[in-house]
């Protein structure tokens, strides 16, 4: 009897040694499989419109899981405008930034050096277009010499990656023309402009591009809405929204780095996982407040290709086909313009803009 014991304690004991291993060593990678605070450690974060990752990530519980509590900060309350959040992240005022890989090259131009710790859009979700009755004459960005080119504010991405292929094509800069640049009206002023044969190239994201291919009066001529189409037109992955932080509180506060961004790989995994309509379903309903609820859940379904899948890394290549794309750019002369266009280039150093060790943890650990 007193064996049989010894052996049972002797298994108990042997069962809890495993156990304190394997929490030391989930631990040491940052990784929690159920991490339960007691005290959320909160994040403030700067966001890019309304991202579903955000309200997934909270709706579904994997930031309390890793004990992380979103604050939501307005930038513009902080900031003159609201891509200006280098700083900020500099000056501790925010902790995390929601939005564009591309803000870290602006941020190194203006030694405002900030990093991406993860991509979840590792393509642009854009659609290059061009009107039928001109699309016996446009084969290709070659051919967008002397044409008329709706592709939104000329301080955007639109603009930049219109331009880059043209570019690439041997188009000088300057041999087209854009038109309909404001915001304000855009999907109905390009409409009318191909009724009317004053619009030959599109280059737009979802809602509008859905808009105009139903209209039956434009075809795709690049598509750039998944990793794949992208690496075929462009050469490589084009980083997208992405996660931002301060070089300062990466090396100051990897754990929460890590929880953050363990969250966040879950999260795009239940994205890459499931569909649109199942993924409305586990949004908030204040996410469909004073929305098409039936239109949200199409955006959502036109643009998940756009989501980074298995691989939530950033690629040289990837980083390298941005910074040369945004370095080739002619920006315009509007405020916003002249800050992406101005400052020291020579100090945009690809492996600089970017930090893969939490996502790769990530990636590794959680199953």
């Amino acid at each position: 009897m007193a064996v049989a014991l010894g052996e049972q304690v002797s298994k108990s004991l042997t069962r809890s040694v495993i156990v304190m291993a394997l929490i030391a060593l989930v631990g040491a990678l940052g990784v929690s499989p159920g991490r339960a605070a007691d005290k959320l450690t909160q994040v403030r974060m700067s966001i890019d419109e309304d991202p579903i990752v955000l309200r997934l990530a909270d709706s579904l519980g994997y930031f309390k899981q890793e004990g992380i509590e979103i604050v939501p900060v307005d930038l513009e309350k902080i900031a003159k405008y609201d891509y200006l959040m280098q700083e900020p992240l500099l000056k501790g005022q925010i902790d995390a930034s929601y939005h564009w890989f591309n803000h870290t090259i602006f941020g190194a131009r203006h030694n405002l050096p900030i990093k991406a710790v993860m991509v979840i859009n590792d393509a642009p979700g854009m659609t290059v277009m061009v009107a039928n009755r001109v699309k016996d004459k446009i084969h290709s960005a070659a051919d967008f010499k002397g044409k008329n080119i709706a592709e939104g504010a000329q301080y955007g991405t639109k603009s930049v990656i219109t331009g880059y292929l043209a570019k690439k094509a041997g188009v000088a800069p300057g041999s087209f023309t854009p038109v309909m640049v404001e915001s304000e009206g855009r999907q109905e002023a390009v409409l009318k402009g191909l009724k009317e044969g004053k619009v030959d190239v599109m280059t737009f994201q979802e809602p509008i591009t859905s808009a105009l291919l139903e209209s039956n009066m434009v075809s795709t001529l690049y598509d750039l809405n998944s990793k794949e189409s992208t690496t075929k037109v462009l050469g490589a992955a084009f980083p997208a929204q992405s996660l931002l932080m301060a070089p300062k509180y990466i090396e100051a506060h990897p754990d929460t780095v890590q929880h953050l961004v363990n969250a966040l790989v879950r999260t795009t995994r239940f994205v890459n996982a499931h569909t649109a309509e199942e993924i409305a379903e586990k949004l908030p309903p204040d996410y469909f407040e004073k929305k098409d609820r039936l239109a949200e859940i199409k955006f959502i379904r036109n643009t998940l290709p756009t989501y980074a899948k298995g691989d939530y890394s950033f690629s040289p290549a990837a980083v390298k086909l941005v910074v040369d794309a945004i370095q080739s750019s002619n920006f315009d002369r509007s405020e916003e313009g002249r800050w992406r266009a101005t400052g020291d280039s020579s100090k945009v150093k690809v492996d600089q803009l970017y930090d893969n060790r939490f996502v790769h943890n990530a990636m590794q650990a959680i199953r």
